[in-house]
């Protein structure tokens, strides 16, 4: 065989050829084709958290959009601190700040984490407690809302450093909480959450935002 002829690619190798490199090129242009749709498509339904939340405040308690703002310097945590504050929503009633509902992180639950939207007036006093965000074992998130949300709500925050979750019976001590049986973990992220939100809410009014 000739030096031409060997070297020489037959016209079933040029046809298998130019059918792998048709095909890559056809699987590209899909994959950028399906990224730039999926883009598009998330940008088209993407919801702002901040803005979800201000809406939901601002339709709570019947005012209007522009009086609910979010407050960086009030979303005070501890250094390092596994409960933390992601965000502080302050309502504006007759030109008074009237609300803080702050998005709390609680550590510790049977997930890891849930989160709180915590409703507190300027006087210091837990007005409600809603969900935001959670993946505990099914019904227990429910069963310690039930069981424990009454005993937040009413309470004055600046008359303690913190909830304290009691496992085994408390002395009835002020702003003891009891661990809801067969959710432990459940009861621990949402009072973490909780405490997240009286820091925060303590920390500013102490004048830690000045510092």
């Amino acid at each position: 065989m000739s030096e031409t002829n060997a070297g020489a690619m037959t016209p079933e190798k040029r046809f298998i050829t130019k059918d792998v490199v048709m095909c890559v090129v056809v699987l590209a242009v899909i994959a950028i084709v399906a990224g730039v749709l999926l883009g598009v498509v998330n940008w088209l339904t993407y919801v702002d958290p901040d803005a979800a939340i201000m809406s939901s405040v601002a339709e709570s308690y019947g005012v209007s959009a522009d009086a609910v703002v979010k407050s960086e310097e009030r979303a005070l945590s501890v250094s390092g601190a596994k409960s933390y504050v992601s965000g502080c929503y302050v309502v504006s009633r007759e030109g008074e700040q009237d609300v803080f509902v702050y998005h709390a992180v609680g550590a510790g639950a049977k997930d890891g984490t849930l989160e709180l939207l915590v409703h507190i007036g300027a006087d210091g006093v837990i007005l409600d407690i809603e969900e935001y965000a959670q993946a505990e074992t099914a019904g227990y998130f429910k069963k310690v809302m039930d069981a424990n949300k009454a005993k937040y709500i009413g309470f004055d925050v600046t008359t303690i450093d913190a909830f304290t979750l009691i496992k085994n019976g408390g002395t009835g001590a002020s702003g003891e909480i009891d661990a809801v049986g067969g959710a432990t973990f459940t009861s621990t992220g949402f009072n973490n959450a909780v405490n997240a939100a009286v820091y925060a809410f303590n920390a500013y009014e102490g004048g830690e935002h000045d510092a």
